[in-house]
């Protein structure tokens, strides 16, 4: 019987081959987007996952409130960790650790510029890490021994071992290596190739140590069988029983979800890229059903070829089940056609894939997962697009089908338009989510932040520049060179201050219990000038001026939240330095625009930046970097030059709004080819069905537009009330996205216009092809058809 169904199946096939050829492109594309799609959502979900203790590893964070407004961090006071282990029972290991950091290692008269943490000791038995060198136990506890991945044991050493050799870490003297670790999991949120002991680190930083300062991240295990959210109850209020007045309370949050929900809002977890997931899940979903859509259709339009087939067949014994299980079978054996043709479409597709998301998601034959769920997907599609086609054509009765008198009742039709009506409507969404995404992506991109990003190069302040005397020199250079109009040092680029004080920052009048969190920069002469940007009032800072060093410009929130008549020349404190208040800045963007404008306190402190900013004065970009290369080569030769432009970081803020969007155009893109094939399908069947009446209407005098408008009338109208249905779906769904952005655009009518006309056009552009077809044809043959 099986290999009747095939051979069948396969005469079928080549029989209807132009309307099997749409089938089978139709589920091959819809196969191939899903499984992309399913691939990277693997890829998302599968993130920090790779860890032994995943189910029992924890953030450290902690929600602070300030005068209502709840502002959620990562980082932690230094002594928090001691503490915590020795006054909770329940915590198994708690390291420590830093954002990531740059050092030089020298061997053998050789550099090497790396990225790595500083952590304590229980990092590695935090951390799921294998060392094909050395052992974790002990690690992290010798001030002087440090751990290196194995990618950079290989780039230093070679084949030999590194186990017990001595290297020089610039600044930081001479390191013996006390292991060597496997290479991190790609799908990770944390990465290095090296990891230094915490004592060292710790006594340059000793700020740190007060209860009231943050910026150390902490990461622990729980003992087994430790509920979190009771252990959250019990240290909420664990770092105010430490310093009194704190606003912070300390929690924990799942490292298997720091990823895709790490995102939290007045105090609560809200969205991440969870939503993203979802969204892209819909799709995927979406995207299938419109395949099967179009089977269905195009398999119940060409009924009533087989309705004699199907007749003969039940005359000479056939039972209805038999029936089913052929006509069942002919769409699995087309849909495992179309999963094969779809693994290798996604094998040619997954680079670009990968470079898009910036990711390495890998696709293969051999792998059995894989194949098993793009086989298991395509026999899922098969089953249900050919489940209703099976049941409509096994139902035909033979009486009716020999005789001549067989009808498509007008409730398959009305099925058949419904469906029709579903996949624009899916069509009609995405395009329009489409082109909102497009539209607040420009906006974020384009928006007026308050200062100059464009034509904005820094580059960090390291090796010998980091000398005070070196750094200004170098400045004075890049100002000799007549593509460069101004140079400063910052503390941090305006993009990413990631810095900030609550007590730190004070005036005279200010009330005890005013808790404001202050983002801060410390920058060098000209930095406002740099920047360009706008003084309100007063002025900024005067190299001439020594004072000035004791004095602050601040921007608009922050004179709104010292509540005082006249800011200007107001006498404040920061951080030990008391002057006054010389400048008000307009108020500037210095993170995303998911974020209002909090308040920040710039202060002249050129000893603690971080970075040199140059601004350039000329278009000719390659020769102002080649010189700041040269420049950099002579003045500090042991570091690789490494610069970046201001907008190029900005737009990496919205890396995920933008591969959204990408995304999105493409899979709307595949969305209305897969409905456009059925429609094509179903264009051609209704020309065929017609042939005599627009044979009859041609001979009558009716022109070719007359015929095509006749013929369209019938889809559009399908299309159209789709699209009734579809935009206010959109709305509600991309207005609620759009609220995740403090500043966005308003969903205007544009959007919905240009959707519906571009359906309406590509609609009328298919039907169109067959309608002229046919009446262009013949009228002679077209009434002597039959």
């Amino acid at each position: 019987m099986f290999k009747t169904i095939i051979k069948t199946a396969l005469r079928v096939f080549w029989k209807e081959r132009a309307y099997a050829f749409l089938n089978i492109l139709g589920l091959t594309v819809g196969l191939t987007a899903s499984m992309l799609l399913l691939v990277y959502i693997d890829g998302e979900r599968s993130v920090n996952q790779f860890h032994e203790k995943i189910d029992r590893m924890y953030q450290v964070m902690e929600h602070q409130n300030y005068s209502g407004t709840i502002f959620t961090t990562t980082a932690n006071p230094g002594p928090l960790k001691d503490a915590l282990k020795a006054e909770m029972p329940e915590v198994e290991h708690f390291t420590q650790f830093t954002w990531e950091q740059e050092r030089l290692f020298k061997l053998d008269g050789q550099s090497f510029k790396e990225s790595g943490r500083v952590a304590s000791e229980d990092f590695f038995h935090v951390f799921s890490t294998k060392f094909i060198e050395g052992t974790k136990e002990n690690s992290l506890t010798e001030p002087s021994v440090l751990y290196i991945s194995e990618s950079l044991k290989k780039r230093m050493f070679g084949e030999r071992q590194a186990l017990g050799a001595s290297v020089t870490v610039n600044g930081w003297g001479e390191y013996k290596i006390g292991g060597v670790f496997e290479d991190i999991h790609k799908n990770t949120t944390l990465e290095f190739d090296f990891v230094m002991p915490y004592a060292p680190w710790g006594e340059r930083n000793d700020w740190l140590e007060d209860w009231g300062n943050n910026g150390i991240r902490g990461l622990l295990t729980l003992n087994q069988g430790v509920d979190y959210k009771q252990f959250n109850e019990k240290i909420k209020g664990f770092v105010k029983e430490k310093n009194e007045g704190s606003v912070v309370e300390l929690f924990v949050h799942p490292w298997k979800d720091v990823y895709l929900k790490g995102s939290f809002e007045d105090g609560q977890q809200a969205g991440g890229r969870i939503t993203y997931v979802r969204l892209f899940t819909a799709v995927g979903i979406f995207i299938l059903v419109i395949a099967c859509i179009n089977f269905m259709n195009l398999a119940t339009a060409r009924s009533t070829k087989r309705a004699k087939e199907v007749g003969v067949k039940k005359v000479v014994g056939s039972s209805k089940a038999q029936l089913i299980i052929q006509f069942m079978g002919e769409s699995v054996i087309m849909s495992t056609i179309s999963a094969l043709l779809a693994g290798l479409l996604i094998m040619l597709l997954m680079p670009s894939l990968n470079e898009l998301i910036d990711k390495q998601l890998t696709f293969s034959f051999s792998d059995p997962n894989q194949m098993g769920t793009l086989l298991g997907l395509g026999l899922i599609v098969g089953l249900l697009a050919g489940s209703y086609p099976s049941l409509f054509l096994s139902n035909f009765k033979p009486v009716s089908v020999l005789k001549g008198s067989f009808r498509i009742s007008g409730w398959s039709n009305g099925i058949r338009k419904g469906l029709v009506v579903f996949q624009f409507l899916i069509s009609t969404f995405l395009i329009i989510a489409t082109l909102i995404i497009h539209d607040q992506v420009n906006f974020v991109k384009n928006k007026n932040l308050g200062y100059q990003k464009e034509n904005i190069v820094y580059l960090p302040i390291e090796g010998d520049l980091a000398n005070e005397e070196s750094a200004y020199l170098f400045m004075s250079r890049v100002l000799d060179n007549p593509n460069f109009s101004n140079v400063t040092v910052a503390s941090n680029t305006p993009i990413n201050i990631g810095s900030s004080t609550s007590g730190g920052y004070s005036w005279e009048g200010k009330a005890e219990d005013s808790e404001t969190l202050f983002n801060v920069l410390q920058v060098g002469n000209d930095f406002i000038e740099t920047l360009g940007m706008e003084i309100l009032e007063g002025r900024a800072f005067d190299p001439s001026l020594k004072s000035d060093t004791m004095n602050v410009v601040i921007n608009e929130q922050t004179a709104k939240a010292m509540n005082v008549e006249n800011p200007l020349n107001y006498p404040v404190t920061f951080w030990g330095r008391s002057g006054k208040v010389i400048g008000i800045v307009k108020d500037f963007h210095f993170s995303s625009l998911h974020s209002s404008i909090d308040p920040i306190v710039i202060s002249l402190r050129p000893e603690s930046a971080s970075y040199f900013i140059a601004k350039m004065s000329t278009n000719n970009t390659e020769e102002g970097i080649q010189y700041l290369e040269s420049l950099t080569a002579e003045m500090n030769p042991n570091y690789p030059f490494n610069y970046r432009f201001l907008d190029e970081s900005y737009e990496n803020l919205y890396r995920s709004e933008t591969t959204v969007g990408v995304l999105a155009n493409a899979f709307s893109i595949i969305a209305i080819f897969i409905s456009l094939l059925g429609l094509f399908g179903l264009a051609s069947f209704a020309a065929e069905q017609r042939i005599k009446e627009i044979g009859i209407r041609k001979v009558l005098g009716a022109g070719i537009v007359n015929l095509i408008m006749i013929m369209s009338r019938g889809f559009i109208g399908l299309v159209g009330f789709g699209f009734v249905i579809a935009a206010p779906l959109a709305y509600w769904f991309m207005d609620d996205w759009l609220n995740d952005f403090e500043y966005r655009i308003q969903i205007g009518a544009f959007a919905f216009l240009l959707a519906g006309f571009a359906s309406l056009i590509i609609t009328i552009i298919t039907v169109s092809f067959h309608s002229v077809r046919a009446a262009r044809a013949n009228p002679v043959k077209s009434l002597r058809y039959e």
